[in-house]
């Protein structure tokens, strides 16, 4: 709600001349206008103090809107230590002591950070002299209250260079005369820019060494440079300056121009002070963000780890930076295996915050660096690799380091690995650094853990929607089967599940007299180019003991490494020899396998190795059994060849599933066909004792009676008999005939 709309109606104004009418309506909505584009902020309150009108700078001074703030109290919002002085100065003010404050107080802002300002306030009397409210304006002055403590430093810094003490000041000075040669200097600024400067040298000299900063600095030089300006413009003048030498960018200056005069003699004091620490700072902070940035982006962590690396070898100034994995053995980490205890100087880990420094008997006692940084949640800091080179271990590219530092990537509980970083030459890293390379190694461990949840989150999105094919595949088997006969639902069977795994060949194996196993049905994958009908009655047997007796306990056997083997081994039964299974046990047999690679032999050919070149190479297997009814069927094959992707995880259990619902459809199906050939049989003999009972018996008893007539009559009469006498033999055999012709009724139908 602004001014205009919740005062247009208030009476009152203390610019308001009286009168009524259009002309002051449109007069005061003119003036308010007037007040909201003043940048400084026109209140207005009542006796109580609270606020009764305040314009738009408001909104803009302490961020709060003008509806919600008007009411409240004016006290309400000056700092607590000073609330008690603003009181009595009001109070004073109500009491007539005086006609007019003047005083500064800190102003709390929305975001609750406090704001110096100035407030002058006039009171407000009715016609009795009693005191209405006050009147005034309030006026942000933060800063030039900075600027005044700026003034202050640099009046203090002039006062010690005019006193000639120039020399024991912590930053160098330089004073320069109008024509921008150089009248006196500290000892300090040779040190900080390392170069001789003596009286009388023009500030082209010291310009040449300390260059901008970037392209919003300005020189000391030039026409606009700061030294020129401030003698011109009689300002301080203040910028940011970079040490260029042979080795390139050095260290970082700020440098602060303060004109003066001595004598009638108008004179700049150029004041350096070393900032390195701080550019160094900002870079550190800056690279942090960037790196954030990325990390909250959703960069993978293959280049977020890279980025990760380049900074801290940029910002550090190190040759030698690395994540080390935390593989879980030293071959696939690069030397850095898991303690699986603790060291012998764990105990660092309860120090307190901080970095760790490795010296005298903690350095001994510790293991290695990286090792160490593993165990405990602080940064690890060793700056004399030389005295303790036992350190280096568990880190490969740490041969020739002098100095290391190393912190945790990710928690103690779930560690991704260490972040190393190293240097070649003598140095010390200090705890800023150290605490750096801690922050950049918990941004990597919070993008580790994001890229883990997600990579479970699509694990488990994927198991989700493999279980939902499973499911619909057993059910397009079950309903298969109830409609189709025997082989088309095994060849449906093993479609089905080669395509849920994306397998590159699908097998039905059924057993034969011997008890061996034989691909009756096969499914092959568009790609391998392969038909089908050739793999057809290839011999499979499952060699290995183990294997064997997993799969005789029901259980899938997954077979890797089928690739390895130069040749085949022939079949083995399934059972042992004096076991050997009848030709109807053997229907419901099951088994299968390959011990270093997928047997398959044709039938006719068993005897000595098939050359691999012959036969479609595989480099896994999955053998699942065909039991129903607690009676084994045959197997279910699924292979892959050495170019296609693994089998999942979960795909041994779900396609034991799969098979074991399929096996049982296939199973109640036969039982189905066969309930149905039974009736037909019962039917049949019902249906042919009902008719020998009730037809064939009279229509032979009618033959035999016209068989003794035909001898009883003429010879044309006897003829014509023994027509009908055959005809009606005819009658019985085909009656007999249709009887043994009826079959079961087509499922479905």
């Amino acid at each position: 709600m602004t001014s205009e709309t919740r005062h247009a109606q208030a009476a009152g104004r203390p610019w308001s001349r009286g009168g009524g009418g259009t002309g002051r309506a449109a007069a005061e909505t003119s003036a308010v206008h007037l007040l909201d584009l003043l940048s400084e902020v026109v209140f207005r309150t009542d006796a109580d103090g609270r606020w009764t009108y305040l314009n738009r700078a408001w909104t803009d001074l302490t961020g709060h809107e003008v509806g919600p703030s008007l009411g409240a109290r004016f006290l309400d919002y000056v700092h607590p230590d000073e609330a008690a002085y603003a009181s009595a100065v009001f109070a004073d003010l109500a009491r007539g002591t005086t006609g007019q404050c003047l005083y500064e107080a800190r102003y709390r802002t929305r975001d609750g950070r406090y704001r110096r300002v100035q407030i002058r306030a006039t009171v407000l009397r009715g016609p009795a002299g009693e005191a209405l409210g006050n009147t005034g304006t309030i006026v942000d002055v933060s800063g030039s209250r900075f600027a005044a403590q700026v003034v202050g430093e640099h009046a203090t810094l002039l006062e010690s260079v005019t006193a000639g003490r120039s020399d024991e000041l912590p930053t160098g000075v330089a004073v320069y005369d109008r024509d921008l040669r150089l009248r006196r200097s500290s000892g300090a600024v040779e040190r900080l820019v390392d170069v001789p400067l003596r009286v009388g040298d023009p500030l082209d000299r010291l310009a040449e060494r300390a260059r901008p900063a970037d392209w919003r600095s300005r020189s000391l030089s030039g026409e606009w440079g700061l030294v020129p300006v401030a003698l011109r413009t009689g300002r301080a003048q203040l910028g940011d300056l970079e040490l260029v030498g042979a080795g390139g960018a050095g260290r970082s200056l700020r440098a602060s121009v303060i004109p003066y005069e001595e004598g009638g003699e108008e004179l700049a004091a150029v004041s350096l002070c070393d900032i390195t620490d701080l550019r160094h700072a900002e870079r550190r902070q800056a690279g942090l963000a960037r790196l954030g940035q990325h990390a909250l982006a959703g960069a993978d962590l293959p280049a977020l780890l890279t980025e990760a690396v380049e900074l801290v070898s940029a910002t550090l100034e190190v040759a030698v930076c690395e994540v080390i994995r935390d593989a879980g053995d030293a071959a696939a980490s690069g030397g850095l295996a898991r303690v699986a205890e603790p060291p012998a100087s764990a105990a660092p880990a309860a120090l307190g915050t901080g970095p760790i420094y490795l010296t005298g008997p903690l350095a001994i006692e510790a293991r290695s660096l990286v090792h160490l940084a593993l165990d405990v949640d602080e940064p690890v800091v060793a700056n004399n690799l030389d005295a303790s080179p036992h350190l280096r271990s568990g880190w490969s590219d740490a041969g020739r380091a002098q100095a290391a530092l190393a912190a945790r990537v990710g928690s103690s509980a779930a560690p991704f690995g260490v972040l190393a970083a190293a240097s070649t030459m003598p140095r010390r890293f200090t705890a800023d650094e150290a605490r750096f390379v801690q922050a950049v190694a918990h941004l990597l461990g919070a993008a580790a853990d994001r890229e883990a949840a997600e990579r479970r989150a699509r694990t488990r999105h994927e198991e989700a929607e493999r279980g939902r094919a499973w499911l619909a595949a057993r059910a397009e088997v079950t309903a298969g089967a109830m409609v189709a006969g025997q082989q088309q639902a095994l060849m449906l069977l093993a479609s089905l599940a080669r395509g849920v795994t994306s397998a590159d060949v699908g097998a039905v194996a059924l057993p034969d007299e011997a008890g061996n196993l034989i691909a009756t049905e096969v499914d092959a994958a568009p790609h391998r180019h392969c038909d089908p009908e050739t793999l057809h009655g290839l011999a499979l047997a499952l060699e290995a003991a183990e294997n064997r007796a997993e799969f005789l306990a029901g259980r899938p056997v997954h077979v890797d490494g089928l690739d390895e083997s130069e040749s085949w081994s022939g079949p083995i039964p399934l059972t042992a020899a004096h076991d050997v299974p009848t030709r109807d046990e053997a229907t419901a047999r099951a088994g299968m396998a390959a011990r270093a690679g997928m047997a398959a032999r044709p039938e006719a050919d068993r005897d000595g190795p098939v050359d691999l070149a012959t036969a479609a190479r595989l480099r896994e297997a999955l053998v699942i059994p065909l039991t129903a009814a607690e009676r084994p069927m045959g197997a279910l094959v699924l292979g892959n060849s050495p170019d296609a992707a693994p089998f999942a995880a979960r795909d041994p259990e779900l396609a034991g599933a799969f098979a074991h619902d399929a096996a049982m459809a296939v199973h109640l199906a036969e039982a189905h066909r066969d309930r149905a050939r039974a009736a037909v049989v019962q039917d049949r003999e019902r249906i042919a004792r009902d008719l020998h009972d009730l037809v064939i018996q009279r229509l032979f008893a009618i033959g035999l009676h016209l068989q003794s007539l035909s001898r009883a009559v003429g010879d044309v009469t006897a003829a014509r008999l023994n027509a009908a006498i055959t005809g009606l033999d005819s009658t019985i055999d085909d009656i007999r005939r249709t009887i043994f012709r009826l079959g079961p009724t087509p499922v479905g139908v």
